[in-house]
């Protein structure tokens, strides 16, 4: 027992001799932060600038990001450190008026290549930068532009999809965003507005398929056992209503079920088996009936 005692406390003696020289090496290697500039204006890009931008041909010839300030009195020109791939030119100054807090600087780009990702980065200098203070934002802001055009991958796909009992046919199209990860469903089930949807990683719910990812034209599901999005119309702010069963049933909204727990990918497409689901979490009616757990199957073959 004495010699166990011994052991116990010799060992106790070297973790506190470890610890404490891990401590002294910790210490003497540990090097503060640069110090904020005196009179630094805080400069920084907002984190509403979206890092992704891809355009149809010709649709656009430049973007916008916003650029904010902590100390916004006096009038101020502030450098920028800029890099970007040949064909996108990108501000190398923030202007900023007396009093104004945020304004923007343009990025200008032609003749970009479909598909093609063109990258740029922006940095503010470290006079202007306040590294300390917390912002919604980031001192260097990094993207990219790529143009690429709608492709169908099929005018024919069939899709089952049942409402209050009642089993409903339709005809869609599928389409891919150039070469990206990004497809659509034109007019998804005759609601007047297209699912768009980004492919990722293996469903964990279906076996062979890929779980996809509403990317626009929703609202976000706020509950915390699901990852959902209602169908949502971005460009008139509203949700579609519209009937199915030959007119009888009015639709007020579908909420789209993505994951549950740790099941990824309720929503789900395989293109060796060319088809899918979209999985409706729920789907309200304007009667005030509803439907829970009806998928949209569909499937294509040419």
């Amino acid at each position: 027992m004495k010699i166990k005692a011994l052991y116990n406390i010799l060992m106790m003696m070297a973790i506190v001799a470890f610890a404490s020289s891990c401590d002294d090496k910790n210490d003497s290697n540990y090097e503060p932060g640069a110090p904020t500039a005196e009179g630094c204006l805080g400069v920084y890009f907002n984190s509403s600038n979206a890092n992704e931008r891809i355009f149809q041909p010709g649709e656009a010839t430049e973007i916008e990001l916003t650029v904010s300030r902590l100390k916004a009195e006096s009038a101020a020109d502030v450098p920028l450190t800029v890099s970007a791939d040949e064909g996108v030119n990108v501000a190398s100054t923030a202007s900023f008026a007396a009093g104004q807090a945020s304004t923007t600087i343009k990025i200008t780009f032609s003749n970009l290549e479909p598909s093609r990702k063109y990258n740029y980065s922006i940095s503010v200098g470290e006079e202007y930068a306040d590294h300390y203070t917390v912002v919604e934002g980031t001192t260097t802001f990094k993207g990219y532009i790529m143009e690429a055009a709608w492709k169908t991958i099929s005018n024919n796909v069939k899709m089952k999809w049942t409402t209050l009992g009642m089993l409903n046919f339709f005809t869609g199209t599928l389409e891919q965003l150039g070469e990206t990860n990004r497809y659509r469903f034109v007019n998804f089930l005759n609601s007047g507005v297209d699912y768009i949807f980004v492919v990722g990683s293996a469903s964990t719910a279906y076996v062979g398929y890929n779980s996809i990812t509403t990317y626009a034209n929703y609202e976000p599901y706020e509950g915390p056992e699901a990852k959902a999005a209602y169908l949502f119309d971005d460009a008139t702010q509203s949700y579609p209503v519209w009937q199915v069963a030959d007119g009888t049933i009015e639709v007020a909204d579908i909420c789209i079920l993505e994951d549950y727990g740790t099941t990824l990918g309720y929503s789900c497409i395989s293109f060796d088996k060319k088809g899918g689901y979209v999985y409706l979490y729920f789907t309200d009616y304007t009667d005030g009936q509803y439907d829970d757990y009806n998928a949209v199957s569909f499937s294509w073959k040419d």
